[in-house]
């Protein structure tokens, strides 16, 4: 049987993220992260100051990310939607959120990273996972595969002009490991 993978075609790719200190129970299963989602469906609440957090949370990973990642369009080409302004204005306990269509796995990185950071649960409509505040992800299945997929988000090359997290270019750092072995006696023959 093939293994599942997380890369996605699909029209509208929609994740739910609620509040567990408004709405308990937190899940201990996936099932029951489906039940408390299916149950929070179309019920009202009022402005969530964790959920607005969240959202400006969200602007601000956006703003963080390098031009080349953001792509052409902006904020909510990014995104799907302006998450400040989505999360202003919801009133109901489950947030809906659809990211763009096409290599929405950095967003969804993101959300779930962004999520937890507030106490948020986040729900995978297409993937069937749940991720809770704690690091916990259901089902727990998934976890590997989940991990695999940070881990290859991570791989993506860096532009070479781009300074690394240490301020350096690549080429600056090339330089001073060459410069580093020549000063030890290394020779590479």
């Amino acid at each position: 049987m093939p293994e599942p993978v997380l890369e996605r075609v699909c029209v509208s790719y929609e994740v739910c993220i609620w509040d567990p200190a408004r709405w308990a129970p937190l899940p201990q299963t996936a099932d029951e992260a489906v039940d408390v989602m299916e149950r929070l469906t179309g019920v009202a609440d009022v402005w969530n100051s964790r959920l607005g957090d969240f959202g400006v949370a969200l602007e601000q990973r956006y703003d963080a990310e390098p031009a080349r990642v953001r792509g052409a369009g902006g904020l909510e080409a990014f995104w799907g939607c302006n998450p400040r302004v989505s999360t202003a204005e919801c009133r109901t306990a489950l947030y809906r959120m659809s990211l763009p269509e096409e290599g929405c796995s950095p967003q969804l990185a993101h959300v779930v990273e962004a999520a937890a950071a507030h106490g948020l649960i986040v729900f995978d409509d297409e993937t069937g996972m749940c991720f809770l505040p704690d690091g916990s992800i259901f089902p727990e299945d998934m976890r590997e595969l989940w991990a695999s997929e940070l881990a290859s988000l991570k791989l993506v090359p860096r532009d070479p002009a781009e300074p690394a997290a240490d301020g350096r270019t690549l080429l600056q750092r090339i330089a001073f490991e060459l410069f580093e072995s020549i000063g030890r006696g290394e020779s590479r023959h």
